[in-house]
């Protein structure tokens, strides 16, 4: 007899897909900052579906959702939180993004990697994410059909923490430039934390390489 956790992972797994639209690739193949083998790119959704393979998810990537009818020159980048261990709230960033594509806005998912790096400070694999993310979404504004300086992000939880390091860390650098895109500026132009983690710790635990310690 099947597990009935089996069938709602697998459900849930063909919920989110079925919402998101194109893939893509943060960074390009062997040069992603920081690269440690235990992490992965996936949903919790993803990771518990049968046959998963962490080897195969190890590329952060962003999904975009299918235009709304009418844009009102916004786009929204949501994160999931899971506490920088896991990407969990993919059935709550689809609803947010449902709802903000019926305000007209593009929407697009971060997901980043997974679970927290060793020797590093927890979220600093997610910032590097992060701000790349961000590049590439500023960078796809004309072709996505949405202005380049109205840029939001929204996360849950960790997502939140990273939100808000979005929000204020623009000219630190998380990680060093590995092409052209990094010439791009990294900041967005609102934020909406929702139930922030971290918030007076910065989930600083290992080495002091957090916001605002590397240089330009």
């Amino acid at each position: 007899m099947i597990n009935n956790r089996l069938i709602l992972s697998f459900y849930l797994l063909v919920s989110v897909l079925a919402s998101a639209g194109e893939r893509v690739a943060l960074w390009p193949e062997g040069k992603i900052p920081d690269f440690q083998a235990h992490q992965i790119a996936a949903t919790t959704q993803q990771a518990r579906a049968p046959g998963f393979k962490a080897a195969e998810h190890t590329m952060p990537h962003l999904d975009w959702y299918d235009a709304p009818a009418e844009k009102n020159g916004g786009c929204m980048l949501l994160i999931s939180g899971g506490g920088y261990n896991n990407c969990c709230d993919g059935v709550w960033i689809d609803k947010v993004a449902k709802k903000f594509t019926e305000l007209g806005f593009v929407c697009v998912n971060l997901t980043y990697r997974t679970p927290r790096p060793q020797g590093l400070p927890i979220h600093q694999s997610a910032w590097e994410d992060g701000q790349r993310a961000v590049r590439l979404v500023r960078n796809d504004a004309a072709k996505r059909g949405f202005d380049p300086e109205k840029i939001g992000v929204f996360g849950f939880s960790a997502g939140s923490h990273l939100t808000v390091l979005l929000a204020t860390s623009a000219l630190t650098p998380a990680y060093e430039s590995v092409d052209e895109l990094d010439q791009l500026p990294c900041h967005v132009n609102w934020a909406v934390p929702i139930y922030t983690a971290y918030a007076l710790t910065d989930g600083l635990t290992g080495p002091t390489r957090a916001m605002g310690m590397r240089s330009m």
